[in-house]
């Protein structure tokens, strides 16, 4: 009898499940459990910050945290191999939403790396988040 050592392949519906889960995870007042949704060693960058590396350093950052509301992740490509997949798509919710303030609405465009981890979650190794250009930026970058 042979016995396989091989991982789990890669399925697009764990992924879309995994993004699914994302939403309510981020618009969870706790902030601290938004570091659980990336892996130990997780990479995160975004445009004017500077960058996270590890799970201890974003759950330090995290203590700052920014309420975020009305979450919109769209994927427009998903692949993956293994234990490994990654997502490029749309990001949108309003921050900073209290009683006293509307919140900014926001737009990025995202690319995640996710990583299966032993425990069988997908969870995001490696996170660029960047703005969408408005029309008017458009003429400066030319």
């Amino acid at each position: 009898m042979t016995t396989s050592t091989a991982q789990p392949g890669f399925h697009e519906a764990e992924i879309r499940e995994t993004l699914h889960s994302l939403v309510g995870i981020l618009e969870d007042t706790d902030f601290s459990n938004r570091a659980y949704a990336y892996t130990e060693d997780a990479t995160f960058v975004m445009f004017g910050a500077a960058p996270v590396h590890g799970r201890e350093e974003m759950l330090r950052r995290l203590e700052t945290g920014t309420v975020l509301s009305s979450i919109k992740i769209t994927p427009h490509t998903i692949e993956g191999d293994g234990r490994l997949a990654y997502v490029y798509g749309d990001f949108a919710c309003v921050a900073g939403r209290t009683h006293t303030s509307p919140g900014t609405p926001t737009s990025l465009y995202f690319l995640m790396v996710l990583r299966k981890e032993a425990d069988g979650a997908w969870r995001i190794a490696r996170e660029i988040l960047c703005p969408v250009a408005q029309p008017s930026d458009a003429s400066n970058n030319a």
